[in-house]
Parts: C-alpha cells; sequence; structure tokens
C-alpha cells in the first residue's frame, strides 16, 4: 500500500507536475531514507575464522552433542 502510493506521488508529482504530489513524494521518500538510516543493526555474538577442516555447530541446547566429522 505504502509503494503503490509513493509510487502514485512520483507519477503524478514529478512527472505530471502537481505540486502537492511532489511534496507527498518527497515526504515518502525522506521517511523512506530516515528510516534506512536510523535502522538498528544486528550485533555480532561471535566471530571467529575456520581453517580447512573445522567445523563449527550453533546450538540452542547448552547441552549439545559434539557431532563427529564426515569421512
Amino acid at each position: 500500500m505504502k509503494r503503490l502510493f509513493l509510487t502514485q506521488a512520483l507519477r503524478r508529482g514529478f512527472i505530471g507536475g502537481s505540486r502537492i504530489w511532489t511534496l507527498v513524494g518527497t515526504l515518502g521518500i525522506a521517511m523512506s531514507v530516515l528510516r534506512r538510516i536510523t535502522k538498528q543493526k544486528p550485533e555480532v555474538a561471535f566471530s571467529a575464522k575456520l581453517e580447512p577442516g573445522q567445523s563449527l555447530l550453533i546450538s540452542h541446547d547448552r547441552e549439545a552433542k559434539v557431532v563427529r566429522p564426515r569421512r
């Protein structure tokens, strides 16, 4: 719905020459950019470089079973 409204505003405003629709389109774009800038970025909890042959087991279980590598 939001994208349709913004597309309509841009079409009628910038292409059609309507000042009100140009203002609505500009405000819509500004709000999208502001939302993207202020979006919280995910926090990195763990980072490690794996060497060839190593593996990493991700589990929510505190007593996760150790998986043996395939042969």
